[in-house]
């Protein structure tokens, strides 16, 4: 060590190159150190003291955040880069104050960019970013849209407080109002809010909806049964039937009842393939009961129909509804006009467990409708109404119409049968030629 120690000595005394390097070496060393510092403690500031918050737009919570801010100060008052949005005014409102200016209301939310304001005496710096086009190909460069949220501060409870603030501006406490989502993508999208419906409002034949009622909350309760024995935890409906017998009414009521949402799915999207679809089959909105419509519609004997191009492809159909990457706990629900139309493969038990037939109305439904618009008055009265029409040709759909087309007077109503009557032989050749397929579909049930 003494040998090294002198050698050193002696070249910085004898050889000015050799000082000259040591000395640059050493002072761009401390150069390169001393430049990394402020970057080293911003790193360490930002470890303890920044709260960082992302979220993609195919949460819920996106609209949450775009709902709060577009209430929040700084979109009202000083943003300047913003983006609009319109909200209708509702019927409701109308009708509480009549004076009121009833065209749709613009509120504002922060556009895209860096935005900073003030949460609870914190500082945030809020980022929104949207799909980016690639200049060659003329092609989004991703198709989410995002918030990235900043907030200086130690306290994580301040990240939950904000989510928990936004989430009451959306969704205020109380409202029982059910979500309804569709794809977009291979990803859901919540589209409306709606309010439940009764599952009594839905006349159906007797106990059909408290059987169907009570054999989802039976599916439901059984998830480890399911799993105990190796069996796919999923379970499958089809309801059929002509048109207007309240197929999805009933989905809708089913939903209602059991406080879940609805997920609708359109097999006859143009941009939808079988990747998009296993995704989405794979990953529904928690709480949610699928809801393919018109089922019937997308193949006929395998094939994609004549309107609709061939880019989802039967095979991808049958292993997103029950192949190995499957989603599990799914409720999907399948409705169609024409069973007979359907491919034994696609509502074999397994994809569907249980199908029943909504077929047109019996002197029992007939009954309980008339009861439903006019349970105060003489039951006598539901009984002639009942027995004044011929079971099995008319749709409930039609005398709904009727009914609420006389709805302030019972009597009114069993004095212009005849029109309800019109209707009933305008039904009677189309349930003739629905005939067949009817008792082809009870049989393949």
């Amino acid at each position: 060590m003494n040998a090294i120690w002198e050698f050193l000595q002696h070249q910085l005394a004898t050889n000015q190159l050799f000082g000259g390097g040591l000395i640059l070496m050493i002072g761009g060393g401390m150069l390169a150190y001393f430049r990394e510092v402020p970057s080293r403690i911003w790193h360490w500031l930002r470890r303890r003291w920044l709260i960082e918050i992302d979220i993609l737009d195919r949460d819920s919570a996106f609209d949450w955040i775009d709902k709060w801010l577009a209430q929040h100060t700084y979109s009202k008052n000083r943003a300047r880069s913003l983006t609009v949005k319109t909200v209708t005014v509702d019927y409701g409102e109308r009708q509480a104050d009549p004076t009121m200016d009833a065209r749709p209301r613009i509120l504002f939310s922060p556009a895209p960019g860096e935005h900073i304001f003030f949460y609870r005496g914190r500082l945030v710096i809020l980022n929104r970013e949207r799909p980016k086009l690639d200049g060659a190909q003329a092609q989004p460069m991703n198709v989410r849209e995002s918030f990235s949220i900043h907030i200086f501060s130690r306290d994580r409870s301040i990240a939950q407080q904000l989510l928990e603030e936004a989430r009451d501006v959306a969704l205020p406490p109380g409202d029982n109002r059910l979500a309804i989502h569709r794809a977009a993508y291979s990803s859901w999208d919540e589209q409306m809010k709606r309010l439940p419906r009764p599952p009594e409002s839905v006349v159906l034949r007797q106990g059909l909806m408290e059987s169907l009622i009570a054999d989802v909350r039976n599916f439901l309760g059984r998830r480890d049964w399911y799993l105990e024995r190796g069996i796919p935890y999923r379970r499958g409906y089809l309801l059929y039937g002509p048109p207007g017998t309240g197929k999805s009414s009933a989905v809708l009521a089913i939903a209602s009842a059991m406080k879940m949402d609805i997920a609708i799915l359109s097999l006859a999207n143009s941009s939808l393939d079988d990747d998009d679809l296993c995704q989405l089959l794979s990953n529904c909105p928690v709480n949610s009961i699928v809801l393919i419509e018109d089922i019937d519609c997308v193949f006929v004997e395998r094939k994609a129909t004549e309107d609709k191009p061939n880019k989802l492809t039967f095979s991808g159909l049958l292993n997103a509804i029950d192949g190995v990457a499957a989603g599990e706990g799914r409720i999907l629900f399948a409705t169609t006009n024409h069973i007979e139309r359907l491919d034994p493969a696609l509502i074999r038990p397994g994809r569907i467990d249980r199908k029943e037939l909504l077929g047109y109305a019996d002197r029992e439904q007939l009954r309980r409708l008339f009861v439903r618009f006019f349970g105060d008055n003489d039951p006598s009265m539901a009984d002639y109404f009942a027995e004044s029409l011929e079971e099995g040709r008319l749709c409930m759909s039609a005398v709904q119409t009727y009914l609420i087309e006389y709805a302030e007077s019972a009597d009114e109503a069993l004095m212009h049968l005849e029109e309800l009557t019109n209707e009933e032989v305008a039904w009677e050749r189309a349930a003739e030629s629905a005939a067949d397929s009817v008792q082809e579909a009870a049989a393949l049930a």
